[in-house]
């Protein structure tokens, strides 16, 4: 009896433990701010908050690995570099894509751990070739190259332009059934091969940067706040993606702005007001970005070290 309410109990916690959705809300907000640190220069702070965030979740994205191993090596300590390269092989990663062609991470090519990721690498490229070259991804970029083909050919700045138009509306009318098409093609896709992402040798904004060709003048909302937001919750969507998305659909598609508005953006020439942008930050930390001062304060200074560089390259010739 003992050891039937044992495994009962086992069972009873192991599926819970499955039943449990991923959520990236925290990881993100701890990831800003390692980024807010990282930009203020204090690389110890910004290292913590990446370790707390890395606890969190089963995957790193890739960008917070590169900005966790560029602080690493800010802060000279080895430890985390070589901790960032064997995640590049948990995670099948080429440790290239995290350790680039720099002097400043010249002392860690050719250490131990660099040939054993490049050993790794060798020895299991098919299952690196099938993650960066997958069936998704293929189906997704011929959708793109075509579908751009037939927009440049009925062109939607003329069908936006002239709309009153017989032919802007008989273009119209064709895109709308390409788009649809598209569309079915890409629920297909999710429904085979699961969400295009970082997982799976896509990149977390795949399907968003190629929304305008592909996603444009989908009606189904039920889509769009499903699949997408488990996307954004599991990962697999970029909160800056999803914001693109959410902004684009929901003046497409009449939804309540108020809630899916990311941006300080004007509305009938008027700007917005203090209640206004206190709701747009609000939206954003919820989705898991930046408030829209500290992601212009980021672009600033990141603006500026890009003047810096190209002054220092300038000189140095």
């Amino acid at each position: 009896m003992k050891h039937l309410l044992l495994y009962i109990g086992l069972g009873f916690l192991f599926g819970n433990a499955e039943s449990q959705e991923v959520n990236y809300i925290p990881y993100y907000r701890l990831i800003n701010k390692a980024k807010i640190a990282r930009c203020q220069q204090n690389c110890d702070s910004a290292l913590i908050y990446y370790q707390e965030a890395f606890k969190m979740v089963d995957y790193i994205l890739l960008d917070d690995l590169r900005g966790f191993t560029k602080c690493a090596v800010t802060a000279n300590n080895d430890s985390l570099v070589y901790f960032a390269m064997k995640q590049c092989k948990k995670q099948t990663i080429p440790v290239s894509f995290i350790i680039p062609t720099n002097s400043a991470y010249k002392k860690y090519k050719n250490t131990k751990q660099w040939n054993t990721c490049l050993a790794y690498e060798k020895e299991n490229q098919d299952i690196y070739t099938e993650k960066y070259f997958n069936p998704s991804k293929k189906i997704l970029d011929s959708l793109f190259i075509s579908s751009s083909d037939v927009i440049r050919k009925k062109g939607t700045w003329y069908c936006r332009t002239f709309y009153k138009s017989k032919l802007s509306q008989k273009r119209l009318q064709e895109l709308i059934i390409v788009f649809k098409s598209n569309q079915c093609v890409v629920d297909e896709v999710i429904q085979k091969y699961g969400f295009p992402n970082e997982r799976t040798g896509c990149p977390n904004n795949y399907l968003s940067y190629y929304g305008g060709y592909i996603l444009q003048h989908y009606d189904d909302t039920n889509f769009f706040r499903n699949v997408e937001y488990k996307a954004l919750l599991e990962g697999k969507l970029s909160p800056n993606s999803y914001a693109d998305k959410a902004e684009r659909m929901a003046s497409i598609y009449k939804w309540d702005k108020q809630q899916h508005t990311y941006s300080y953006s004007k509305r009938k020439g008027k700007k917005m007001s203090p209640l206004e942008k206190e709701q747009v930050d609000k939206n954003r930390y919820e989705i898991g970005m930046l408030s829209v001062a500290d992601e212009e304060m980021i672009k600033q200074i990141n603006r500026q070290e890009i003047k810096k560089s190209k002054k220092a390259a300038k000189q140095k010739k």
